[in-house]
């Protein structure tokens, strides 16, 4: 494993040639970083829900999109922080670098009712169907948005996307060009610094390269102590969009990232991995536009005398979309491959210790223009996968359009979530005894939804979003007692309902002032089969507050001063149980051409509280913190 200065060694080695090679880029305007207007914001095209480039406000979907911008004034500092900004995302740290993040509920640390992505990567685990996000990271400011689907888009992205999809989708090359550099440090993130280069070949391909490094030291048990040592993590990455003279778009991208041999090495989990990804396309959807992407993940993960795992993933997708007349159809097919070695040397096991998996599918959707002001949206995804074989998710859902200002929608939908190596391969063992064996036979878990919406721009200045939903969920995964003196095992005998809604509002009284509220309520309940021995009441799949709330302010202030400030509420955690908390983020900058600072203080309130717990979790606490940051940009 080479040094971390070396790496960095290289990179910079990489920039500072690359830099010589192409002409001088111009440096942003403070016009062209300015946040976007309400106006721009209901304007927004987004391409999760429909997987096509459509207005967020014209779809039969429960959407929101974090802006950049959003995230910026938001001083956060990694992944799950911003994800806090979309309405309906309950998000809840345990530990150091661990969150659990969910929708519409189900909300655990491997939490596997919702898809992530970025930039058409899935971010999930095949392990255990979740989301490692102590090793997913990018440079925030090279994010160009964050679309939270709420609800199954299993029709189109396939399994796992029950309850909704998040796509991370950072900016092109074109739009970073030049130096970019941040640093800063705060009391519990010691130190954290990152830079960026985008430059140029000739006229139609541009390129970035980026590398960042972080300690966090975040959590605290009860008694006001660190639970953990700090934790450091550094990542460096590139990317590459061009245009052929033929028209067709093109482009490449990867990332590496590690906590191996760092300043601050220590006995702690550790994490490397790389990835890349190309993409290619052509055409427009008025005459067919035919769309390739594909990548290679590898991941490593040791968990000192507990667990290791080593896993190499290769997947690819193609998509032709075409309107012709009254339909808008989209046709495609995906495929991925996952080879893994486990290293069981703790209780836990996976056996066998390798396993390569599969899932193929195949989607149609088509959007009807029913009528002058009601499209009827069909779509269903088939899929074969390793554990399950083959299975299916329809969608039906319908928008109505009276006006520019007004869209009224309605759907339903199957969504399932199959099996994955934890639920047929996990053995538990202590000395002379097996107490824990999964079984062949564990069967996908399967969810049916309704849902209804309703978007109205009331004023120029004020627009309102509400949506509400109601799920029934059969074949959850429960624990069974099998019989005296054999080991228990993982069974389909849970079941679950959930009802809710949600409500976002945007309110811009003036220009420079930007309003945003969202709520979400949950009503969550779990039941057994006639039979099952489960004791756990559901909390190994869900523990999910009632309310969920935020409330976000941003003032621009003369002389490129701003101020942010940020309410967040969450009510009680049913199982384990866990207080409610509300909590204020504050943030103070200052912005001109080149340079930026600011001051961000976060979970203003409490000392320190507990934020999510699990059964087997240390139960630390998350406390009050402050930062600051400068950044410069050429």
């Amino acid at each position: 494993m080479t040094t971390l200065g070396y790496r960095v060694f290289l990179l910079l080695a990489v920039v500072a040639g690359s830099s010589f090679a192409s002409n001088a880029p111009e440096p942003r305007s403070l016009a062209q970083l300015k946040e976007l207007s309400l106006e721009e914001l209901l304007s927004l095209q987004v391409s999760t829900a429909s997987r096509t480039d459509e207005s967020w406000w014209k779809l039969p979907s429960g959407i929101d999109v974090v802006t950049a911008d959003d995230i910026r004034r938001a001083g956060v500092l990694n992944l799950p922080d911003a994800l806090r900004l979309a309405t309906g995302v309950q998000v809840g740290q345990s530990s150091t670098r661990s969150w659990a993040v969910s929708v519409r509920g189900m909300g655990v640390l491997a939490g596997n009712k919702i898809n992530v992505m970025m930039d058409g990567r899935s971010l999930f685990s095949p392990f255990f169907s979740g989301v490692l996000w102590d090793a997913q990271d990018t440079l925030l400011e090279d994010i160009d948005r964050i679309e939270v689907v709420r609800g199954p888009v299993g029709s189109l992205w396939g399994a796992f996307a029950v309850n909704g999809l998040i796509q991370i989708l950072t900016k092109p090359a074109s739009a970073t060009q030049g130096w970019l550099a941040s640093a800063g440090g705060g009391s519990e993130d010691p130190r954290f610094a990152s830079f960026r280069y985008g430059g140029r070949f000739g006229e139609a391909v541009f390129y970035r390269v980026y590398a960042k490094y972080a300690e966090t030291d975040w959590t605290y048990n009860a008694a006001g102590q660190h639970a953990q040592p700090s934790a450091d993590f550094f990542q460096t990455g590139f990317r590459l969009d061009g245009t052929s003279a033929s028209g067709a778009t093109f482009g490449f991208q990867g990332d590496y990232y590690t906590n191996q041999d760092l300043p601050r090495d220590r006995v702690q989990t550790e994490i490397d991995g790389f990835n890349v990804l190309g993409r290619w396309g052509k055409g427009d959807a008025d005459e067919g536009r035919l769309e390739f992407l594909s990548y290679y993940d590898q991941t490593y993960r040791l968990i000192p005398l507990q667990f290791e795992e080593a896993r190499r993933t290769a997947a690819a997708s193609a998509k032709f979309e075409r309107r012709t007349g009254i339909h808008h159809v989209l046709v495609g097919g995906d495929a991925s491959f996952s080879r893994d070695r486990i290293g069981n040397f703790g209780v836990a096991k996976l056996l066998p210790a390798r396993r390569t998996t599969h899932a193929v599918g195949a989607f149609l959707q088509d959007v009807v223009q029913v009528a002058a002001k009601h499209e009827l949206t069909a779509g269903v995804k088939l899929e074969h996968n390793s554990f399950s074989g083959f299975e299916y998710q329809p969608t039906l859902r319908h928008a109505w359009l009276p006006d520019e200002r007004t869209t009224v929608w309605g759907a339903v939908s199957r969504a399932v979530r199959p099996p994955v190596r934890i639920d047929r391969d996990l053995v538990i063992e202590v000395p002379g005894r097996r107490v824990f064996e999964a079984a062949e036979d564990f069967a996908t878990e399967i969810s049916y939804s309704a849902e209804i919406g309703f978007r109205r721009r009331v004023a120029d200045a004020l627009s309102v979003d509400v949506s509400g939903f109601r799920y029934w969920y059969d074949r959850l995964r429960s624990t069974e007692f099998v019989a005296a003196g054999q080991p228990l095992t993982f069974g389909n005998r849970l079941n679950a309902d959930s009802w809710g809604g949600e409500l976002t509002m945007h309110w811009q009284p003036a220009r420079a002032v930007l309003l945003k509220a969202s709520y979400r309520y949950l009503d969550l309940q779990f039941d057994r089969d006639p039979g099952s021995t489960d004791t756990s009441g559901g909390s190994a799949e869900g523990n999910d507050a009632k309310h969920v709330a935020t409330l976000a302010a941003h003032f621009d202030l003369p002389r490129g001063w701003e101020f942010d400030a940020f309410v967040r509420h969450a009510s009680d955690l049913p199982r384990p149980a866990l207080p409610g908390y509300t909590v204020a983020d504050l943030r103070l900058g200052w912005r001109g051409a080149r340079w930026e600072w600011s001051i961000a203080a976060r979970n203003l309130g409490d000392r320190q509280f507990p934020e999510f717990i699990t059964t087997n979790s240390l139960n630390q606490e998350v406390s009050r913190r402050w930062t600051a940051k400068v950044t410069w940009r050429y």
